[in-house]
């Protein structure tokens, strides 16, 4: 676990590609946009605005949908299946007794009672679980390098640099349904880096494979969006929260047969239970700050990561 003065960073597997932030979001596919606890609510797109210059003095749902500018970048590493619980998580039991915990929020898991198999706290250094990537960054633009990542202060820390040099890691278990939930935040930065919270396939192809974005922003934005990618045409949907990024918060995913759920610091935001929107095999979360170039080098940027939790 992490200070509040750490920063967390992730990096990707050497010769991969990697999936890629949904910059503005949609390429192909038709964009939905979902309300904070129901289903589709449009199918409209349009380009993404601005980050409003002020936070808000609260976090509200809004059902707006995006473009994306450029195609996320199939990633076709291949699962490593293990049943090792990693680095500081302890396999099957609760965190704590409580809906929050010293110094962590208000979780998802604590409030509904998941039951704890794996992560990564991050004391101690980082887990050999995780796959760090090196090579071209999203869309061949600047590089994704090990050197990016580190472990500070029982936080993980992802940076980009001035270059578009930058980093993202894979957790290498994957699994059918689950939990998972990240403590996190986004300090302000470059519009041009984006931080993102992502479970990938890992036995499929993307885009057949599904994805699912649960926390995805820019390093300059005042909000947070969910996508749930399904469909070999890449449809999505989406929600969007209007959030102060650079704070501490707990964001959550939940996969079962029945749909796939979202939730900031306990709170349900995303939902969709339409089976044909689900992904239709194993996933794996990765952690990963991407560049999307838009003129000027970027200054440099950071992300925080102060514990990744798995839960049955």
């Amino acid at each position: 676990m992490v200070l509040a003065t750490t920063i967390m960073t992730a990096v990707r597997p050497a010769g991969q590609d990697s999936p890629d932030l949904n910059a503005a979001l949609l390429s192909s596919g038709t964009a939905t946009s979902v309300s904070a606890s129901s289903t589709a609510a449009s199918t409209t797109s349009q380009a993404a605005a601005p980050p409003s210059s002020e936070p808000p003095p609260q976090a509200t749902a809004t059902t707006e949908a995006r473009e994306r500018t450029t195609p996320r970048t199939p990633n076709p590493r291949p699962p490593r299946e293990s049943t090792a619980a990693a680095n500081g998580a302890t396999a099957g039991g609760g965190i704590a007794a409580g809906v929050t915990t010293a110094g962590a929020g208000v979780q998802a898991a604590v409030k509904k009672g998941w039951k704890l198999v794996g992560g990564d706290e991050f004391n101690g250094g980082l887990s050999s679980t995780w796959v760090k990537y090196d090579g071209a960054g999203h869309a061949g633009n600047g590089r994704r390098s090990p050197s990016a990542i580190s472990v500070e202060n029982g936080a993980l820390v992802i940076r980009g640099d001035s270059n578009g040099t930058t980093g993202g890691l894979a957790w290498s278990e994957g699994q059918r349904y689950g939990k998972w939930e990240v403590r996190a935040k986004f300090p302000a930065g470059d519009s041009q880096y984006h931080p993102v919270l992502i479970l990938w396939p890992s036995d499929m192809a993307w885009p057949e494979g599904g994805e699912i974005d649960f926390a995805e922003t820019t390093s300059a934005s005042k909000d947070v969006s969910f996508f749930l990618h399904y469909s070999s045409s890449n449809q999505q949907k989406y929600a969007k929260k209007a959030l102060d990024i650079t704070q501490w918060h707990n964001y959550a995913v939940e996969w079962t047969p029945q749909g796939v759920k979202g939730y900031i610091d306990g709170e349900e935001w995303f939902s969709s239970t339409e089976q044909h929107t689900l992904p239709p095999g194993k996933m794996n979360p990765t952690i990963q700050l991407d560049y999307f170039p838009s003129g000027g080098s970027p200054k440099p940027t950071e992300m925080y990561v102060d514990w990744m939790r798995v839960y049955a």
